[in-house]
């Protein structure tokens, strides 16, 4: 697999590809080293691109974007993907800004009302902001309390061998302090961020991974605000009666589940599907644009530069974001 992929970078690099593009190839397939004069004058430029400049003249001075949930998430990944480091201005100030909601001295301006009125504040507010600053600072000391309480209640969600909403809802209660009709699922995409192992260190032990890997690919009905539909089927880059965009959605939903070891079981057969659907030059190319274009415009090569770099990403280093 790794002949191919090398292969494939090769290609789009003789494709002559845009700063950012040309940056990703470089820095996260061939190893560009931050200390060396190429990549300081390429992440120079990614720096200044208008895709960046542009999240920097709308950031408010809290730092973020409103509305936090459905937009900051957003632009959190698409700032990541575009290469920028932890100490660029966007991220660490939104960084800090996502400390400060964790350790009560700032908030969200929104509020969803649920069958608790601390469902919002006490549960998603402090799950999503603990997962998205896992993002950006992974190893970041305020979020390995979140990490351990969704990993026990993953654990007891799933004691009985399968996922089990009344043993979800009795763990929520334990852990938050908090008794809700409608708990957050273990297998909801901030969870999945947040238990996945990092540095080795797993938060899950292997029974709990794997009956989690294993209902996520067998029995889940999608993942949301990722992906709508089982994980299972092997999806086409382009088919008929089906979303166009299926196809990149579904990988993203597979990113998430390739960071854990239960993901090993499934590896092959749905990497093998994917390399499959690249095209005669051993590329990928996807019908529309999608949310990671990293190209000054979808246009020509364009295309199939950054519909190969998304698919090869997931490939080569397998990152859930």
């Amino acid at each position: 697999m790794f002949t191919d992929i090398n292969t494939a970078v090769d290609k789009l690099l003789n494709m002559d590809p845009d700063p950012i593009p040309r940056f990703i190839l470089l820095k996260e397939f061939k190893g560009l080293k931050p200390e060396s004069r190429e990549y300081q004058n390429l992440y120079e430029l990614v720096c200044k691109h208008d895709f960046v400049k542009k999240y920097e003249q709308t950031q408010n001075e809290r730092g973020f974007w409103k509305p936090f949930h459905g937009y900051t998430e957003g632009v959190i990944r698409k700032l990541l993907y575009l290469g920028l480091d932890k100490q660029h201005p966007c991220l660490k100030q939104v960084s800090d800004y996502l400390q400060k909601v964790l350790i009560g001295e700032d908030q969200w301006d929104q509020y969803e009302k649920q069958d608790n009125i601390l469902w919002w504040p006490n549960m998603f507010v402090p799950l999503v902001s603990s997962a998205m600053l896992s993002l950006i600072d992974p190893d970041h000391p305020v979020i390995q309390e979140h990490r351990t309480i969704w990993a026990a209640i993953a654990k007891e969600s799933f004691e009985g061998g399968i996922y089990d909403k009344r043993s979800n809802i009795n763990a929520v209660n334990k852990y938050i302090d908090l008794w809700t009709k409608r708990p957050i699922q273990p297998f909801n995409y901030y969870c999945l961020l947040l238990m996945a192992p990092y540095r080795n260190e797993a938060y899950l032990d292997d029974n709990t991974d794997r009956m989690l890997v294993d209902y996520c690919m067998k029995e889940a009905e999608g993942i949301i605000y990722v992906y709508n539909n089982k994980l299972s089927g092997l999806v086409p880059i382009t088919a008929q009666n089906r979303d166009c965009r299926d196809f990149w959605h579904w990988i993203r939903a597979l990113s998430l589940i390739s960071q854990f070891p239960g993901w090993s079981h499934y590896k092959d057969k749905y990497c093998d599907w994917i390399i499959s659907q690249s095209n005669r030059e051993g590329l990928w190319e996807f019908p529309k644009k999608f949310d990671f274009v990293l190209s000054n415009s979808w246009r020509g090569k364009n295309k199939m530069i950054d519909s190969s770099i998304y698919v090869l990403k997931f490939l080569y280093q397998p990152k859930a974001f």
